[in-house]
Formats: structure tokens, C-alpha cells, sequence
């Protein structure tokens, strides 16, 4: 099973903000850099293609990347759902131009995936931040991760979702809390690595230990968010069928996407077995 939890020293973290900015990072940020500073540490696949950015002033031509079956969930659900037992389809966008959920659901322009994709300006230039909400493109690891330092302090871990591919049927195991402090990267859909950071107020992470159709055991994480108000209206309309600002709404991060949390004193509070 993959599963990815990393806790990041103070030293690493401020050396990797303050690197995020130079040209001397491009050099320093890559596999071998990471190994030597975490042996035997997996790296996050959603943070293996930050490693190598290239030039740190190259343009965004805004042309999408191949879609892996995994990357973007587009099912959303309840907090109540998040139980042990509970039988739970998740489905994953195929559109070619698609962006990922979680930023989608907050952008105040809503475009028809099938013709028109979101160019990096509607991203992360033109639009301001939802209310409740904070955001950050970052095109680099060091940028991303001193946007996560800044929003929830040193002692920070990474966490990813292990969905397996072409399996959409999932039976929750065990969920974890992880508290409603929480950073957000998503992978945007663009030739160029970009991740969309943003923390959202009244949000709420999870880690569901799920089991797959074909028996495989792995696991994701869930986010839910309390206050709708700052999502766009036609798409909670759409999704949810409610006002929103009404009731929550959750959804999962893909295998592309990590989240960041405040790193927790307990070795074994994943155990898969725990129930909210």
C-alpha cells in the first residue's frame, strides 16, 4: 500500500523557502537532494514532478497534460458518508481540458470543460480568492512548501491519496480526523507543473482508509468544508442540490494532489482501523 506521510525538520523547511526564490534550487530540489535529506523517504508522486520545474521564468502556454485515471475526483459527498462500512463510487474526470474540483468549485467563472479549458491567467492571475479562502500557484517545491509554512507553521507533514487505477468502487475501512488546519495543493492541468495551494477557513481533512473493488487496500484523502458560502453557486446548485452556505460539502484530493497538515504527536494516528 502507498502511503505517503512525511514530517519536515525546521531547518529543511526554511532552507527550502528561502531556496524557492533562486536559480540555485532548480539544482538542489531533485531526487538526490531529497533522499539525502529524508533516506529512505518516499517522495509523493503529486510532488515528484516539482522536483525538476525547469527554468523558473518559463511561460505557461496553458496546454492541458494526459489525464491519469486517478487524478481528478469529481465526486463529492457528506461528512455523514465518512464511516466504516460505507459503499462509495468515485469517479474521475476524463475531459481533456478538465482542472481540478477543488479549484473549479471556487472560481467565479464557470466554462464548459468539453470546448473551453481555464488558462493559468483565469487561475491564478485574474480571479481573486473565494471568500474564506487563501490561495497560491506555486511552480516550484520551495515556493509550495513555504506557502504551507506560512499558513500553518514549521512542524508540518505531506500527505497524498493512493487510488487505484481503473477501480471507481471503494468501501471505507476506517477514517481519521486530522483536524481543521489544513494546506491544499492541487496539480492544475497544465504542460507546465503548477499546483493551486490554498487553505480554505472551516475546512475540515480526513484520511479514509478505503478497499478497493478488486480487494486492494489503500487510502486517500478527504477534505470537507463547512462553509459553502465562498464556493461558486451554480456549481453547489448543480452538484449538491442545495443553497450554498447550507450544509457542507466534501470531496477527496486525486493521486496528483497533497495536503498539507500540522504534523501530529501520535506515530500511529493513521491506523486504519480508527473510526470517527
Amino acid at each position: 500500500m502507498e502511503f505517503h506521510r512525511l514530517v519536515i525538520s525546521t531547518y529543511v523547511l526554511f532552507s527550502l523557502a528561502l531556496l524557492g526564490g533562486t536559480h540555485a534550487h532548480a539544482s538542489l530540489l531533485d531526487e538526490d537532494y531529497w533522499q539525502a535529506v529524508w533516506p529512505n523517504t518516499p517522495i509523493p508522486s503529486g510532488l515528484r514532478e516539482l522536483l525538476k520545474p525547469g527554468p523558473a521564468d518559463e511561460e505557461i502556454n496553458d496546454l492541458p497534460m494526459k489525464i491519469d485515471d486517478t487524478q481528478y475526483p469529481k465526486t463529492f459527498f457528506l461528512p455523514r458518508d465518512l464511516y466504516p462500512g460505507k459503499t462509495m463510487n468515485v469517479e474521475f474526470s476524463k475531459i481533456p481540458l478538465a482542472q481540478p474540483y477543488g479549484v473549479w468549485a471556487y472560481s467565479p467563472k464557470i466554462k464548459d470543460i468539453e470546448k473551453e479549458g481555464y488558462t493559468y491567467n483565469d487561475v491564478c492571475v485574474d480571479a481573486a480568492p473565494a471568500k474564506g479562502e487563501v490561495k497560491y500557484c506555486a511552480k516550484s517545491l520551495g515556493t509550495l512548501i513555504g506557502f504551507s509554512i506560512s499558513k500553518l507553521g514549521k512542524n508540518i507533514q505531506v500527505l497524498s491519496s493512493s487510488f487505484t487505477k481503473k477501480q471507481e468502487h471503494y468501501t471505507v475501512e476506517g477514517v481519521q480526523n486530522l483536524g481543521d488546519k489544513a494546506v491544499m495543493c492541487h496539480r492544475l492541468n497544465f504542460q507546465k507543473v503548477v499546483f493551486y495551494c490554498h487553505e480554505i477557513k472551516e475546512t475540515t481533512a480526513f484520511m479514509v482508509a478505503l478497499v478497493a473493488g478488486d480487494g486492494t487496500k489503500t487510502q486517500a484523502v478527504a477534505v470537507c468544508h463547512a462553509d459553502t458560502s465562498g464556493m461558486n453557486h451554480a456549481v453547489v446548485l448543480k452538484i449538491l442540490k442545495y443553497e450554498p452556505g447550507t450544509n457542507p460539502l466534501c470531496h477527496f484530493l486525486g493521486n496528483k494532489a497533497v495536503l498539507w497538515v500540522p504534523n501530529l504527536a501520535v506515530d500511529n494516528a493513521y491506523r486504519t482501523n480508527v473510526a470517527v
